[in-house]
């Protein structure tokens, strides 16, 4: 039995359309299965409690939606060892499946799942604020300058007119130059592996990453290994915005790192002590602001279909 947690909304009505094409290829092969739409932000993570809760088998978990649908999923699990999570990109900009290396084929992605002999192991990111509520997430997590993209579009209605398009990844594109003359500067102390704290100035962004992209085909982290243990970080500081807007273009191709004042480390731990509460994301949701949190990776935590 597989249980299936659509967002019908993601991508401005893509996930419903996926979802009639993997509805009727379950029914062509007679696959038992029991659906769930999403309604409501939060939803998804409501609805994954409920599953897991019900269940005293381990429970098999189809996501259709996009980057923000699985994280709210994965976060409404109490147990991950207990949950094999197949996923189907259906968002806009899609950035787990494009690290993972899915096809935009749902149905091909379906059928991945449904003849998965061995599940694929994967490393999921922890951050922890100072109320001590732990989020999970799978891509990344950002302060600074990728998480007021991110909280901009969310709200924005540029990404549901460009969805409409199918051009929704140039929502970040167009948000992102934006945001390097909109976003201030912010100051703060970071230490890795609870090592001494260092003291930094101008920082832009501080980017923990599991995946290689974040932002709908950035490659932020080109080294990251979402099976490593690791944490890659990446951090811009130092720069002016001017030389921030030229370099723009390199975190396409990942070409970003080669430059002064873009620091990349790997860890499996990041704790960070900002000078002011900042605007957070993770995978692609903004929570709320943090001035203090910690980062964890758990190494090989998720149990993935594919």
């Amino acid at each position: 039995m597989y249980h299936i947690i659509i967002n019908p909304s993601s991508c401005t009505g893509k996930g419903i359309h996926t979802w009639h094409r993997i509805k009727g290829e379950l029914d062509r092969q007679s696959v038992p299965y029991k659906s769930y739409l999403t309604t409501h932000f939060g939803h998804g993570r409501q609805l994954a409690e409920q599953i897991c809760q019900a269940s005293t088998e381990p429970v098999k978990l189809i996501i259709v939606g996009g980057d923000g649908t699985i994280n709210e999923v994965i976060n409404g699990i109490p147990d991950l060892d207990k949950v094999n999570i197949g996923y189907i990109p259906a968002g806009s900009s899609n950035d787990l499946g494009r690290s993972l290396g899915l096809s935009k084929d749902p149905l091909l992605n379906l059928n991945n799942i449904l003849q998965c002999r061995q599940v694929r192991l994967m490393d999921v990111g922890v951050i922890t604020g100072s109320d001590k509520k732990e989020t999970r997430f799978l891509i990344s997590s950002g302060a600074g300058y990728d998480a007021s993209v991110c909280q901009e579009a969310l709200k924005s209605s540029l990404k549901t007119f460009l969805n409409h398009l199918k051009l929704g990844k140039l929502t970040y594109i167009l948000l992102a130059i934006k945001q390097i003359f909109a976003k201030p500067f912010m100051n703060g102390e970071v230490s890795a592996d609870g090592g001494a704290f260092t003291e930094y100035h101008r920082i832009l962004l501080i980017t923990t990453m599991i995946q290689k992209y974040e932002g709908g085909g950035m490659k932020m982290a080109p080294d990251a290994d979402p099976n490593d243990g690791l944490l890659s970080i990446c951090m811009v500081h130092g720069l002016s915005k001017l030389l921030i807007f030229f370099l723009l273009p390199t975190l396409l191709f990942g070409k970003h790192t080669r430059f002064k004042g873009v620091e990349t480390f790997h860890c499996r731990e990041l704790a960070v002590r900002l000078s002011r509460p900042e605007v957070i994301h993770v995978d692609g949701e903004c929570p709320g602001d943090m001035k203090e949190y910690k980062i964890i990776c758990q190494h090989n935590e998720l149990q993935l279909l594919q």
